[in-house]
């Protein structure tokens, strides 16, 4: 029953993604405004566990202020104004009440801004991906016979158009591939604890499976979808791989410092909404510097 109920909660979120990342635009970014609202409160409780709850209207703001900082003007230093703000008026403010400031609020303004960062700020690099100037790649018209009007013309387009959207598509989906290669090569071969303080059930075995499973469906996709050499397929499927991980032990480090299974009790059979989120979010940072800095698609 449990099974049925994991398989299912899954298939909805993932239906979701899906659908989300094919519309793009404001659907997209609503999604994503409302995980990151969501994240950011399933966090807040882990702080909350260890004294350093942040603070709410720092948080949740400029969390929001760097997710969608894609839809501001180009010539905003959206990441200077946020961390200015976020700066200036939080350490103010942290000061009314002045009893809030002396019992941790120096903490509980660290967690915000850091939380922000983790939660917004990472994310917002996969909408920056997705929303990305389109590569539209077409050949010369081609006649194409149609029994009710004959030969007509038309344009055959190349698949790798719409790359912002195919590099998080492939991304997110190497990531869960990995994720479940993890689980299989573990359960069947683990011999080795790996990370054990953090998280005793990870495997060194496992954490091979997951490295060769997102390196292969980066290498299998992405020359295809996104016209990206399979070396550079490859490099991306490693870096993938290695933040996804580390994404993973981040917030199961979190959760064990907070004494606690889940972040929360909200997806049935999945705990948390950051519980699904902990490997992805620091893959949009990676992926998006890699292709800044090698020139691609």
């Amino acid at each position: 029953m449990r099974l049925g109920v994991r398989l299912g909660s899954a298939a909805v979120l993932l239906a979701i993604l899906v659908v989300a990342l094919i519309l793009r635009g404001p659907f997209l970014d609503a999604i994503a405004a409302l995980a990151v609202v969501v994240a950011c409160w399933e966090f807040s409780g882990l702080m909350r566990r260890l004294g350093a709850e942040p603070l709410a209207w720092v948080l949740y703001p400029l969390a929001l202020f760097l997710l969608l900082r894609h839809t501001y003007p180009a010539d905003w230093r959206t990441l200077d104004y946020a961390l200015s703000g976020a700066v200036v008026i939080g350490l103010l403010g942290m000061l009314f009440p002045a009893r809030e400031a002396l019992e941790g609020g120096m903490a509980r303004w660290a967690a915000s801004v850091g939380g922000a960062l983790y939660l917004g700020l990472t994310l917002g690099y996969l909408l920056l991906l997705v929303n990305a100037p389109e590569r539209i790649s077409v050949t010369s018209p081609a006649p194409v016979v149609v029994p009710w009007r004959g030969a007509i013309d038309v344009l055959v387009v190349a698949p790798h158009e719409h790359v912002g959207q195919w590099l998080v598509a492939i991304a997110l989906g190497s990531a869960m591939v990995g994720d479940t290669a993890a689980l299989f090569v573990g359960n069947a071969f683990g011999r080795h604890r790996f990370f054990p303080s953090i998280s005793p059930n990870k495997t060194a075995e496992g954490a091979v499976g997951s490295l060769a499973a997102t390196v292969l469906a980066w290498a299998l996709a992405a020359p295809p979808l996104t016209g990206i050499p399979v070396p550079h397929a490859i490099g991306l499927g490693v870096a993938v791989a290695v933040v996804a991980l580390g994404g993973d032990l981040v917030e199961s480090a979190l959760k064990r410092a907070a004494k606690v299974k889940d972040s929360s009790e909200l997806i049935p059979g999945h705990g948390g909404l950051l519980d699904r989120l902990d490997s992805l979010l620091l893959i949009g940072p990676v992926v998006y510097a890699y292709v800044v800095v090698t020139g691609l698609p």
